[in-house]
């Protein structure tokens, strides 16, 4: 039986897209593809573009000066504490002796040959007159002997005496008189330990410590007192050991100590450098009365003469490391160049002890904004 057509229902006739819309989604769908074409198109038919030029590095402008030599003071720095010029150190000499007086206090000013203290001489002068005593006897038979010879002597002449006799008399006259030499050096020595009862200043100065009292007894060596002789102190300056080769004697130094300025000169440079400090010692005089005391610290500046250097001005160094450093200029480029610095000069400028040499270009205005290596311009030189 044929197959006949069958009409669908409803429902499928609700699900099945109209005509006139199937046309409408085709007519999107073409815009769209044209539209991309075209932006495409356009897009092969605008020129290229165009990339962006390298960056340049920045190039600095800078100043430059020529680092030219200088001859400028040189002063060498230097501390140290100050010390008596000369200690005197006055001992007793006599022991068993007590002290009777003492006449002086720490701090006095004392003259040349001034007595300090006193000893009990009471058994010493005693002897002192038994030696006194010793020799008067002593010149008696020494005189009554060389009367006794010149008897003999002239019974000799008239032919009166044995020759025995005269060698007698004269083998006397001998004994008396070494006898009395004896006496008399005896004397001399108990006159002597008279003297060493005293104890007296041998130069002018001033008392700096005094070790004894009134009724102690002596000490044979011991220290009774110290004298700073003349009063006079200097400063034992200590210097490194590089700065040695150039200080002598004769040189101007400026002492301070606080707010207080006293010139001085140098007196001597120690032969050798004490332990294992690496520094010199330098002794400076300073003048009488100068306000300082043995054991105060000051500080000092040896005027050394002149040298040679480099100089540069103050804005041309940096800091690098924690390090002073230059730039110089090569070709176009800055070079960083370490150097050592001496001294600040009177005009601002700073002594460069090494690192530079006379005739190099060094960057002044700028440096502090360079690098090793960067391009420069230089816009004035100086």
């Amino acid at each position: 039986m044929p197959d006949t057509l069958m009409p669908r229902s409803s429902e499928d006739a609700a699900r099945r897209p109209s005509a006139p819309r199937r046309w409408r989604w085709v007519v999107v769908g073409l815009l769209a593809v044209a539209l991309a074409g075209g932006i495409a198109a356009w897009r092969m038919r605008s020129p290229a573009a165009v990339a962006p030029p390298p960056s340049t590095p920045t190039v600095l402008t800078v100043t430059t000066v020529v680092a030219t030599p200088r001859s400028v003071p040189h002063r060498i720095p230097a501390d140290g504490p100050i010390v008596a010029w000369q200690e005197m150190r006055l001992g007793m000499e006599l022991g068993g002796l007590r002290v009777t007086d003492v006449t002086v206090e720490e701090g006095d000013t004392v003259a040349a040959g001034q007595l300090l203290a006193r000893l009990d001489d009471s058994v010493i002068a005693a002897q002192l007159d038994r030696a006194d005593a010793s020799i008067t006897e002593a010149e008696a038979s020494l005189a009554l002997s060389r009367a006794e010879l010149r008897r003999v002597q002239s019974l000799i002449a008239s032919q009166n005496a044995a020759r025995q006799t005269l060698e007698q008399r004269e083998a006397e006259v001998l004994r008396n008189d070494a006898r009395l030499a004896s006496l008399r050096a005896s004397r001399a020595e108990v006159a002597a330990m008279l003297a060493q009862t005293r104890i007296t200043a041998p130069d002018a100065g001033v008392i700096l410590a005094r070790d004894i009292l009134p009724g102690s007894v002596s000490v044979a060596g011991q220290v009774a007192f110290r004298l700073l002789r003349q009063g006079r102190v200097e400063l034992e300056a200590r210097v490194q050991e590089m700065d040695l080769a150039a200080i002598r004697p004769g040189q101007d130094v400026l002492v301070r100590h606080g707010a207080r300025s006293v010139a001085g000169q140098v007196r001597a440079v120690a032969p050798s450098l004490p332990g294992n400090t690496r520094l010199g010692v330098v002794h400076v005089a300073l003048p009488t009365d100068p306000g300082l005391l043995p054991g105060m610290f000051a500080l000092a500046v040896i005027d050394a003469g002149a040298i040679e250097t480099i100089a540069v001005p103050a804005e041309a160094v940096v800091f690098r490391d924690g390090a002073p450093a230059v730039f110089v200029l090569e070709s176009d480029r800055a070079r960083l160049r370490r150097v050592t610095i001496d001294a600040t000069l009177k005009d601002g400028a700073l002594a460069i002890a090494g690192g530079l040499t006379a005739g190099d270009r060094v960057i002044a205005m700028g440096a502090g904004f360079l690098a090793d290596g960067d391009r420069v311009q230089v816009g004035d030189a100086r």
